[in-house]
């Protein structure tokens, strides 16, 4: 399973398909301060960055895999991670 979604923590593990970004998405929009484990993340479909870019979730872990450690954390942390924002939505 790619996605283990608690109260307000998350990780992604394996290839994290388009097929899970509607979960996702609904996850990050019920968590108040949603934070986001990369460890075990070894792909991430663009929908699944688009929505962690949208809602910009803390990131707990960063990702063991080198292109993601490298091309795609430095985007998710950009301005990101603010654990003040008010309610759910996206900014």
């Amino acid at each position: 399973m790619p996605l283990e979604l608690h109260d307000e923590n998350a990780s992604l593990i394996g290839v994290v398909t388009v097929d899970e970004v509607e979960q996702l998405v609904g996850w990050l929009r019920a968590s108040r301060r949603p934070r986001v484990s990369l460890r075990r993340c070894g792909h991430l479909h663009t929908a699944a960055l688009q929505a962690l870019l949208r809602f910009r979730p803390k990131i707990s872990a960063a990702p063991k895999d080198a292109f993601l450690a490298a091309q795609v954390l430095p985007l998710l942390e950009a301005g990101g991670g603010d654990d003040s924002r008010p309610g759910a939505e996206p900014r």
